[in-house]
């Protein structure tokens, strides 16, 4: 991080001019320095919008250590101070990128964290081949998710469904979330396999997906969920999901699960018998 800023500092002097202490929206090195002190994430967060068009050297620093914090909506916002000032931001980058291929697992989550939030898309190759890294933990796998989450560009879909078969059921269910909210993605196939996880909300999140995505391979699979799954949430969303889909054929398992021993998928079910034609 001392590389970083002794090269963002250097930016900084050519891209910001000088003086105009206050330009921002009444926000202050001062003010966010504070923020930090209190250790409020919502105060970090309010005072680095209110510096979101602030020409303030001294703040860099302040933020480039924000890039760092264990706090991942810390972390975020960071970013997405960087993302509007695009040198700065650059500068930043290629200096997290090259940590996908060769940091530990808290060097990976920063990367990828700042990546995503800053919309670095030039990104996405580098993130497609940390994910198929084995020597990183947790944290930095579901950083490398929400990357690709908040880039929702198709070139991270490889992110994704190498997500889907991960070990770690956070990281999977991450995933499957993240599918659905891709721009342009033309089908939720890789997300049928989830329906039979070994993790209830891994499955409950796959009935979601495929629904919301009317992803008409799966009605076999949430019929399966919503007849016999023994947690209720999955078989609510599998209702849900098969309303959505409205083939006639789900009446059937449908009209059963009205009678439902969970209050929650009868009602869904009933819901989703009025959508089937």
């Amino acid at each position: 991080m001392k590389n970083i800023s002794m090269k963002i500092a250097a930016v900084a002097f050519v891209v910001l001019a000088p003086a105009a202490a206050l330009a921002g929206k009444g926000g202050s090195n001062a003010k966010l320095e504070a923020a930090v002190a209190s250790g409020s994430v919502d105060a970090i967060i309010a005072e680095t919008e209110r510096t979101e068009s602030l020409i303030c050297e001294a703040c860099i620093q302040t933020m480039t250590n924000l890039t760092a914090d264990s706090r991942y909506a810390v972390r975020e916002v960071a970013g997405w101070w960087f993302a509007r000032r695009p040198a700065l931001k650059d500068m930043l980058a290629s200096q997290f990128v090259d940590d996908l291929p060769r940091g530990d697992t808290i060097k990976v989550r920063n990367a990828a964290d700042f990546l995503g939030a800053s919309k670095t898309y030039t990104a996405l190759p580098q993130l497609r081949a940390a994910i198929h890294r084995g020597d990183i933990g947790v944290e930095a796998r579901l950083a490398l998710v929400r990357a690709a989450a908040a880039l929702a560009h198709t070139g991270g879909n490889e992110v994704l469904t190498t997500a889907m078969s991960d070990g770690d059921a956070s990281v999977r269910a991450a995933a499957v979330v993240a599918w659905r909210d891709v721009l342009d993605q033309q089908n939720a196939l890789p997300v049928v396999a989830l329906l039979g996880d070994r993790d209830a909300n891994v499955r409950a999140q796959a009935a979601g997906v495929v629904g919301g995505m009317l992803e008409q391979s799966a009605r076999g699979a949430l019929e399966g969920l919503v007849a016999g799954d023994p947690d209720s949430s999955v078989r609510r969303n599998a209702a849900w999901a098969l309303g959505q889909l409205g083939n006639a054929a789900s009446r059937p398992v449908l009209l059963k699960a009205t009678s439902d021993q969970s209050g929650l998928v009868r009602g869904v079910a009933k819901a989703a018998l009025a959508s089937l034609h």
